[in-house]
């Protein structure tokens, strides 16, 4: 075994690794660009891919391998991992958790708390990822799998293109940890973006997302089991000196020597450190339980949804679909780029794309369809667009999936008696809690044997939409009852509170008598 550096050499070249990322981001690297090429020379070994290309669907009893023919097949599986943060506030309390997955009682899976050191979803991400970097083997090759976005763009800036990166975007103190150990990895490393959860629970990064479920109640053993990571909560946007200190703690620098001496890596199974107590074990079964793998049989009974019948005219119940694409920091922000309206009949009233009004910075092509074409100067105003279609559904019945995001790109609010969302509708929740939505084309499949959003294709927005009317449909009887039973409570209960107690009208003519009179 090689002998570790120093904490003190770790830490000086830690800061002279930060302040190499800054002098990127600044002024300087454009009077000097061999500043941005020495700094890409440092993650030769790194491979950044931002785009949702994977499933991340592998199979997570083995340890997500693929099916044979994927070019994505790691020549090795115990080099392929899925990480994922839990960041929740139940019981009114801020808890978060990192975990990290490669396959069943595999030495390196890992989960811990990490609430003191940040409650930030993409924060948390962040350092599951690190997690993974630097407790796998320095000298083996490794592939992250995450469903964060922002992560993986994020270090795709910072590791790539750094002299196009603003600081805000990587300033913190997990970030850039990250970053340090990749570029002092000796094995090839590829960061992946992955779609989040597709192909229901069974999936490695379902199982990595319950890790780190199970992390986030473990808040007592967060510094036995997580001490190595940064405290991030103060450093996000803050001053590189804050940054530097977070990222110079005691223990993050030991860590971090370890990591540099290329010792073995290694996990804690899942909570604990041996590997044998009551808690893994009941941790595992507890995943287990949770990630039963969907039944397939019917898949080839599947069909794409189609209209009932040929009517055409604007009914009182409408569906509703929209595209987004990426605006802002890291494409994050959505802006309205297509709107799709049909009729109860499941015929499209309504259909335009709308004029870009923002820097477009990511397209989101593989998922939306959308082009550069559909959005540039030849397509209406996004005004005109706002105004027709709030027209359209005036005192109409919308329904949809995850209807708030497409009104919030429409800049509309419509009234909440007159919306149906599939997913906020409670008995389409996720069982057992029913507290968190359901994929839409989960929801077409399981109620309405129903195919979209073919992994080989596009979101289609008139697809979307006939397919959440198709669920309410199919639920329709029950759903308008129990919201009229709702309201209909919701009027008692107004009319009792509004309602003057009689006997408080009632005067009582003894006590209104003179006290002071004698008889």
């Amino acid at each position: 075994m090689r002998r570790a550096p120093s904490t003190t050499r770790v830490a000086i070249e830690l800061l002279i690794f930060i302040l190499h990322a800054a002098a990127c981001a600044s002024s300087l690297a454009r009077v000097f660009p061999g500043i941005a090429t020495s700094f890409a020379r440092r993650f030769a070994k790194v491979r950044i891919d931002a785009s949702a290309a994977s499933s991340g669907g592998g199979s997570g009893g083995s340890g997500g391998k693929r099916r044979s023919g994927n070019k994505n097949k790691p020549d090795n599986a115990n080099s392929l991992c899925y990480v994922d943060g839990s960041a929740s506030t139940d019981d009114g309390r801020r808890r978060s958790g990192i975990g990290v997955w490669y396959s069943y009682g595999h030495a390196l899976n890992y989960a811990s708390a990490t609430t003191a050191r940040s409650t930030d979803n993409n924060v948390v991400e962040m350092l599951a990822v690190y997690a993974a970097v630097v407790r796998h083997g320095r000298d083996n090759d490794l592939t992250v799998c995450s469903d964060s976005r922002v992560c993986c763009k994020k270090l795709e800036r910072l590791t790539m293109t750094p002299s196009a990166t603003r600081a805000g975007e990587w300033m913190d103190a997990a970030t850039l940890c990250v970053a340090f150990a990749l570029s002092k990895r000796r094995g090839k490393t590829t960061i992946r973006k992955v779609r989040a959860h597709v192909g229901g629970n069974h999936t490695s990064n379902a199982r990595a997302d319950q890790l780190a479920l199970i992390g986030s109640k473990a808040g007592e053993r967060e510094e036995e089991t997580c001490g190595f990571a940064p405290r991030c909560e103060e450093t996000r946007s803050g001053t590189i000196v804050t940054v530097a200190r977070a990222a110079c703690d005691g223990r993050v620098l030991r860590e971090l020597a370890r990591f540099c001496s290329g010792e073995e890596g290694f996990g804690n199974g899942c909570i604990d450190g041996n590997g044998t107590s009551e808690a893994r074990r009941r941790a595992h079964e507890g995943v287990m339980a949770d990630v039963r793998r969907t039944d397939r049989s019917g898949a080839e009974s599947l069909v794409k949804p189609a209209p009932f019948s040929d009517d055409c005219t604007v009914t009182d119940v409408l569906a509703l679909d929209c595209e987004m694409v990426g605006v802002g920091e890291c494409g994050m922000e959505s802006m309205l780029a297509q709107v799709c309206v049909v009729n109860e009949h499941g015929n499209t009233v309504y259909l335009s794309y709308s004029r870009a009004y923002k820097n477009v910075t990511d397209y989101r092509t593989r998922v939306s369809g959308i082009l550069p074409r559909h959005v540039d100067g030849s397509a209406p105003e996004f005004s005109k667009v706002r105004a027709e279609v709030s027209e359209l559904i005036k005192g109409r019945i919308v329904v949809g999936h995850a209807l708030e995001n497409d009104f919030a790109a429409l800049e509309l609010h419509h009234p909440r008696e007159l919306t149906r969302d599939t997913a906020k509708w409670r008995p389409l929740l996720k069982p057992p809690r029913f507290t968190r939505p359901r994929r839409l084309r989960h929801l077409a499949r399981d109620f309405c044997s129903l195919r979209i959003q073919s992994s080989d294709g596009a979101h289609d927005p008139a697809e979307d939409a006939l397919a959440a009317l198709c669920v309410y449909r199919k639920f329709r009887d029950n759903w308008e009852a129990q919201l009229k039973a709702a309201a209909q409570g919701k009027r008692a209960r107004d009319a009792d509170r509004n309602r003057v107690p009689s006997a408080s009208l009632d005067v009582d003519d003894s006590d209104s008598d003179d006290d002071g009179g004698v008889n």
